[in-house]
């Protein structure tokens, strides 16, 4: 099998154009922050962009004085690139091909701008060069990425060169000195092996195999790229032809310990002995032309492996890509469903269990507590109107005993006796008065405990994302007209019977009569009507106190019964006000638990919505994930294969 058929088959495996395609599809169809969107797409174009690519991007890796100048420029069999620099840019240096040598260069700080040499010029005219001097390409090319003064302010450069090397389309990418004291050479390194380079070059030198500072930074900074890696021996023409095995298996064997990489793989050169072949500088002696032919098998299988190495960079891009994509994704997925999954237990939690148990128990609470503010009214109610039944006793008595004529009596049985019960009736109205607010505020007080009961509730609803307003909050009038309960004497009284007046003789049914047509209170009219049938009939009856004795024993009875109308139908407008006091408070408590319920139900109504939303995205998320775990695992299986080919 070609090295092209071997580059077909893994684009074939690898599916790279179908692998994104599913990328794209899962970012639209799932809930992730713009800016992550933004991020992963941006990915999604470089990868695109580097397949849509055609060059092929040889990076190569090494420290200060490991041949690794000499290594490039013997595969341009050029001299370009200044060897055994102790300083270089901090910028990787790209080289492709070009039909004339041409440099671009970006500078930064004190020379800010970009410097492009003419085409079909050798020299560069640069103002920040002493007395504004032209100089030879090449040795620009030296400056900028040796010369500490200018190299440092180098941001990067793309060099053209008409190698045939690089015909093929490949780009030779030179990376800064690993072992430098500025942290950021070996970060643009690892960068570009990362996200650049289709395969990486790594050159050990024979004189100073694998120095610590080499091998911690492949360790740290190349491990899981090392399969695109060639570790190339240089400087081997250094090394006496019987001591080449041996320094080659003690290399191989500390690559081993030090990196893990089984079996190593190891390529040995002598960049300058090609060079010295090219350049006829220095003769090259017979026994190390083996290194000319070498080299030149080094560069056939360089080019063999590139473009087999870039169908597997693009996938190991495209690895990383999912990993990234769906790592963050279920993240913020699993964060999602546990923000209303906490949500729905906490509000299960707030909520009434048993709302029906609940109601009944706040009827009973409330009831409870209004029953005994009303036991008390209805006491002190009794009370009052009792009180005011002796005193009216005791005026009435005292009026009557008190007088020591019969003119005098009759005006008691007239007029003052009606005077007596009229006030009477009127402070009775006045004394129930505060009696019936004093219960309208006590159950008032009592709805107030209810309305902060679930003024908490409704907080806690608030806190778990309810719409609930204050406003909301269902209000009740507990103001009852207490009129309704010390009503006049109109509505209170009852007429006496006329048969009554049957057992004092017929001048006392008369008396009736005429009492009922004088005085238009019911009742009262009645008393003074006994009075004055009465006082008619005095030539037949006893001495004035003997009268005024048996008028007494007379008006008692219909007194007892006019106070106990009263009371009774006091009483029972007193139980009709209670009654209506706790239909309202009954009305009030429904009214909340109805409201309650109802919010409630559309709060869980939206969560049980959204977590049904989250379930189907969970579900669709669980099935990417399933197939992303397939794939990864299918591209993991591929790129071993691949990486362990033999070249």
């Amino acid at each position: 099998m070609t090295d092209k058929e071997v580059a077909d088959q893994i684009e074939v495996l690898l599916r790279s154009d179908e692998q994104l395609e599913f990328v794209q599809q899962v970012l639209q169809r799932s809930e992730i922050s713009k800016s992550l969107q933004f991020e992963l797409q941006q990915q999604i174009e470089r990868i695109k962009q580097r397949q849509q690519d055609p060059n092929l991007y040889l990076a190569v890796i090494g420290e200060f004085s490991s041949g690794k100048s000499t290594f490039i420029n013997a595969l341009l069999k050029d001299d370009l690139l200044k060897t055994s620099a102790l300083v270089a840019t901090a910028a990787a240096t790209k080289i492709c091909h070009g039909n004339e040598l041409k440099v671009e260069v970006n500078f930064s700080g004190s020379r800010v701008g970009v410097v492009t040499t003419q085409a079909n010029s050798t020299v560069v005219n640069l103002p920040w060069l002493p007395n504004s001097q032209a100089i030879d390409i090449r040795r620009f090319i030296h400056l900028i990425t040796s010369e500490e003064e200018v190299a440092t302010e180098v941001v990067d450069i793309t060099i053209e060169h008409p190698a045939c090397f690089l015909a093929n389309g490949i780009i030779i990418i030179d990376t800064p000195g690993t072992n430098a004291e500025n942290p950021r050479h070996g970060a643009i390194t690892q960068k570009v092996v990362e996200q650049e380079a289709d395969l990486a070059i790594i050159i050990v030198p024979a004189t100073m195999p694998l120095s610590q500072t080499l091998s911690d930074f492949v360790a740290n900074s190349l491990k899981e790229y090392l399969h695109r890696c060639i570790f190339v021996v240089s400087r081997m023409d250094a090394i006496k032809p019987q001591q080449q095995s041996v320094l080659l298996q003690d290399l191989r064997s500390r690559l081993i310990d030090k990196l893990g990489i089984f079996p190593p793989v190891l390529h040995s050169c002598s960049a300058q002995v090609a060079l010295d072949n090219l350049t006829g500088d220095e003769p090259v002696l017979e026994h190390l032309q083996v290194w000319q032919e070498r080299f030149t098998a080094l560069e056939k299988l360089i080019i063999a492996r590139l473009s087999r190495e870039r169908t597997l960079s693009i996938a190991e891009s495209l690895i990383r890509l999912l990993s990234q994509l769906f790592e963050q994704l279920n993240t913020h997925l699993r964060s999602q469903w546990q923000k209303y999954e906490n949500a729905q237990v906490k509000i299960k939690q707030e909520m009434i269990p048993n709302l029906p148990e609940f109601t009944i128990e706040q009827y009973r609470i409330c009831e409870k507590q209004l029953r005994k503010y009303i036991s008390t009214y209805l006491s002190k109610t009794t009370n009052c109107v009792d009180s005011h039944r002796e005193k009216l006793y005791q005026k009435i008595r005292t009026e009557l005993f008190s007088v020591t004529t019969e003119d005098a009596l009759k005006k008691v049985l007239q007029s003052q006796a009606e005077k007596l019960l009229k006030e009477g009736q009127n402070q009775l109205q006045k004394d129930l008065q505060p009696l019936t607010q004093n219960l309208s505020e006590d159950a008032i007080a009592v709805g107030k405990i209810f309305d902060q009961k679930f003024a908490e509730v409704y907080r806690n609803l608030q806190a778990l994302g309810g719409k609930v307003e204050a406003s909301n909050n269902v209000s009740y009038n507990f103001q009852v007209n207490p009129a309704n309960v010390a009503v006049s004497a109109q509505s209170l009284t009852q007429k006496l019977d006329s048969s009554d007046g049957t057992k004092l003789g017929l001048s006392a049914a008369a008396g009736v009569v005429v009492g009922s047509v004088l005085l238009p209170v019911p009742g009262l009219g009645a008393l003074v009507g006994l009075a004055i049938g009465s006082w008619a009939s005095r030539f037949f009856m006893p001495s004035l106190d003997e009268r005024k004795q048996k008028l007494w024993e007379q008006i008692t009875p219909e007194l007892n019964s006019y106070f106990d109308t009263i009371k009774s139908q006091t009483y029972q407008a007193a139980i009709a006000y209670t009654q209506s006091l706790e239909t309202s408070l009954k009305q009030r408590i429904d009214a909340y638990i109805e409201t309650y319920k109802t919010i409630t139900e559309n709060i869980l109504q939206e969560h049980k919505i959204e977590l049904d939303r989250l379930n189907q995205l969970q579900e669709l998320t669980q099935k990417d994930l399933n197939e992303i775990e397939r794939r990864q695992k299918r591209l993991a299986e591929q790129l071993q294969k691949i990486a362990a080919i033999n070249l």
